[in-house]
């Protein structure tokens, strides 16, 4: 009887230590979207930067607990997504800068397999990045977006992530990010590997759109084809190649569907049954131009 009294007191002291967890979790999520939306309003760039500090610390400090993990903290309005294998997740936001420019900031918990949890900081590291369709980087050069979107894959290395995000950039451009994202042995993510095929002629770590600041685009998965679709860009001008301010949809759509371990480039994905497309990558007509993610830019040629 004192045996089972004491499994029953411990039973009801580890509930009341994970309930008062979760009201604390509760009180903590209350301040930080108190902070997130005075963040929102304010319009001096450098309060608003203190305030983000601040806000920074008090979520990094909450997912430092261990238990955390179980805890949404869904009702804050920043990127908050979650792998479907339960293996990380990973929140994302941005604070406008002068000039229309953006800064970027992520922290991803990941959960290791004797079941504790890390929690990895991301450095908003896009103006490093010189070759973004080639470069494997690390949570230190991080190619910073909100991420919107995730789903999973196998390798030939093991487990692998599609993350899909969105940069505003600047007053001119946005961007659209297609980004891989796998773990090393310590559970440290590495984002960027070459697994998109593009006509059997390129193998991209990474795909970048970039479009008109003004002009939204499409880039959702879609589970049931397993495909990656989005809005085919184009120049409102031959003479405009390049200049990514000119860029937008232009009615039709691309893909990149998953086959076996890879992620293939599909032309002119017909959206009506996204379970058929057209025509297959390595049957592609020899005089489509290269897709507007391949484009270099060429700047001082294009603008009047």
């Amino acid at each position: 009887m004192r045996r089972v009294c004491l499994i029953f007191g411990l039973f009801f002291l580890s509930t009341s230590v994970f309930a008062q967890e979760l009201l604390d979790f509760a009180k903590t999520e209350d301040s930080l979207k108190a902070v997130f939306k005075s963040i929102a309003l304010e319009t001096s760039y450098s309060r608003r930067d203190s305030l983000n500090s601040v806000f920074y610390k008090m979520l990094t400090t909450a997912l430092k607990v261990q238990s955390s993990y179980g805890y949404p903290f869904d009702s804050i309005r920043i990127g908050n997504l979650n792998s479907p294998d339960g293996r990380f997740r990973v929140f994302t936001w941005n604070i406008p800068q002068p000039g229309g420019y953006q800064k970027y900031f992520g922290l991803m918990q990941v959960k290791n397999p004797d079941g504790t949890v890390k929690l990895i900081e991301l450095n908003d590291s896009r103006n490093s990045v010189t070759d973004a369709k080639n470069e494997k980087l690390t949570a230190d050069r991080w190619m910073a977006a909100l991420y919107y979107q995730v789903t999973h894959f196998k390798t030939a290395a093991g487990n692998a992530y599609i993350l899909l995000g969105y940069d505003f950039n600047n007053l001119f451009t946005s961007k659209k990010i297609i980004e891989v994202l796998t773990f090393d042995a310590a559970g440290n993510p590495n984002f960027g590997s070459p697994v998109f095929n593009v006509d059997g002629k390129y193998r991209l770590s990474r795909i970048v759109f970039e479009f008109n600041a003004r002009v939204s685009m499409v880039l959702r998965y879609n589970e049931d084809s397993k495909t990656i679709v989005f809005d085919h860009l184009s120049p409102s001008s031959p003479e405009f190649a390049g200049d990514f301010q000119y860029y937008g949809p232009d009615g039709s759509f691309d893909g990149f569907k998953l086959e076996g371990t890879e992620w293939v480039y599909v032309r002119d994905l017909d959206l009506r049954n996204p379970r058929r497309s057209k025509p297959k990558p390595v049957n592609a007509p020899v005089d489509i131009k290269e897709p507007g993610f391949l484009y270099r830019p060429n700047i001082s040629s294009t603008k009047k």
